[in-house]
């Protein structure tokens, strides 16, 4: 009786000339790369992982309008126009993120010609970590001749422009109630003329 003696397999290699069973070992430049892929990611969407509060109450001068609680869903401020005199409007911004900010520009988002035209501010300005910064806007009472006095100009946000570990971002930050001027009658307006189609506000 003879024994069949079955031949031993051949053991297999992969391209390395290890052992294919064996645990391959993960190759330097190929968590490298991961690396410089994760980091590249962050820094593309850092834009998108800033948080600013909203629903912010500005704060204006004493003598500088009226606060109305019954008029709109949240009241409204009636800002008193005093023509080509300024007035500052504060504005908190607040960081919820834990990255800081920079914020560069800041503005009252207006059509062409608004009652309230830029004169000023105290930017840029630093945000820390889940920390809050002021941002003050100087405007100046202007462009009335182009508003009749059944008219008005609102501002309910500011648009903000910044910058987080070096990438710029831009923004909206709501106002907890928004900001109105009224156009005025041609006694508080001294541009104004008699002939309402001499001065056409464009669109």
């Amino acid at each position: 009786m003879s024994l069949l003696v079955r031949p031993a397999a051949a053991a297999s290699y992969d391209e390395a000339g290890a052992p294919a069973d064996a645990p391959r070992r993960r190759r330097p430049w190929r968590i490298a790369v991961a690396a410089v892929l994760v980091v590249a990611l962050g820094w593309t969407v850092l834009p998108f992982a800033v948080g600013l509060g909203q629903d912010v109450e500005p704060e204006l001068p004493v003598d500088a309008g009226l606060f109305v609680p019954e008029y709109g869903e949240d009241g409204t401020y009636g800002l008193h126009y005093r023509h080509h005199e300024q007035v500052t409007v504060t504005v908190p911004i607040r960081n919820r993120g834990p990255l800081p900010l920079r914020i560069d520009r800041a503005a009252l988002d207006s059509a062409p010609l608004p009652l309230l035209v830029a004169a000023g501010d105290n930017l840029p300005v630093d945000v820390g970590p889940w920390d809050t910064a002021e941002v003050e806007l100087t405007l100046r009472f202007d462009n009335c001749r182009y508003y009749h006095e059944r008219s008005a100009d609102t501002w309910d946000k500011v648009l903000v422009e910044g910058s987080v570990l070096g990438r710029g971002f831009d923004a909206e930050v709501a106002l907890a109630y928004p900001l109105a001027l009224h156009g005025q009658v041609i006694n508080t307006c001294p541009d104004r003329t008699l002939t309402r189609g001499d001065d056409v506000r464009p669109r």
